[in-house]
């Protein structure tokens, strides 16, 4: 799909995508054989929740009939994906519980993958991988409940809480490239309870690749979280100026980096823009 489709320009191209292979992580079989919501069991791949109905008709579904494999960067062989690069399309990234990450240079992705447990070579390996045609898709950060640090006395820290979320993405960069980050926060009922809150984001369609995506919306579950994108090339941007989705080009592969965004909310545009995004950087391979 090049340039910006609608949905209906979408669905056209998807019926015409015969020579385009989409696989799931886990499922052997072509999606068409399957029944047509089962490919939520891996939608959108950044997630593992299951629940999800889709807010299209089985029509919509049953025409993707393309195939990707995607794996979580913690569950990637990176010795074999170094004799076999096509045997992965995407790597991506989730959010880092704040207790997991370990800030150890100026590099977040050196981080995130510290954080991961994964070596210096490997990450070398995944260089490699994007140089070669790989897309790694990043949609991270850092978050915490409230009740993840106390201190001494055993009473909740929200004071260091919030002191680690925000100094956990301060002087980084992305492969050498800055970033811009967002803080989230749940609204704060008592000293003790919160309650989880939402941020919605209308997009500026001209400034935008996906001329459907309008409304977005993020839900916030944790007490605080920090996410970012890599400032580069913006493929979607709210109205008021801020890249929600980018996309650097690294050797002959991508990294894109977005949000968080909600996806099962029917009337946000969530999960068509990762239909969207997907079908877009697939084709750019």
């Amino acid at each position: 799909m090049a340039g910006c489709a609608s949905h209906t320009d979408l669905d056209t191209q998807i019926q015409k995508a015969e020579k385009i292979r989409i696989v799931t992580t886990t499922v052997s079989t072509p999606i068409a054989q399957e029944k047509s919501k089962n490919i939520f069991q891996e939608f959108p791949f950044v997630s593992g929740e299951y629940d999800v109905r889709g807010k299209f008709s089985d029509k919509f579904y049953d025409n993707l009939h393309f195939v990707y494999a995607a794996r979580p960067i913690q569950k990637v062989d990176f010795w074999r994906l170094q004799k076999e690069p096509k045997s992965i399309d995407f790597i991506y990234i989730l959010p880092v519980w704040i207790r997991d990450f370990k800030k150890v240079s100026s590099d977040l992705l050196e981080d995130l993958c510290y954080s991961y447990n994964i070596s210096k070579q490997e990450q070398d390996i995944l260089k490699q991988w994007v140089k070669g045609g790989g897309i790694l898709w990043v949609e991270s950060g850092t978050y915490s409940t409230k009740y993840d640090i106390f201190n001494k006395r055993g009473e909740i820290a929200t004071a260091k809480i919030n002191r680690l979320i925000r100094q956990s993405l301060q002087n980084t960069q992305f492969w050498n490239r800055p970033i811009k980050h967002y803080l989230f926060a749940s609204h704060d009922l008592d000293p003790i309870n919160y309650v989880p809150s939402s941020y919605t984001f209308q997009v500026d369609s001209n400034r935008s690749i996906f001329k459907d995506i309008k409304r977005l919306k993020i839900d916030i579950q944790n007490y605080l979280q920090n996410n970012f994108v890599v400032l580069a090339k913006p493929l979607v941007v709210d109205t008021k100026g801020r890249p929600l989705v980018t996309m650097m080009k690294y050797g002959k592969g991508y990294v894109v980096s977005l949000l968080p965004f909600e996806y099962k909310d029917v009337y946000y545009d969530g999960e068509l823009l990762r239909w969207e995004l997907l079908f877009y950087l697939y084709n750019l391979r």
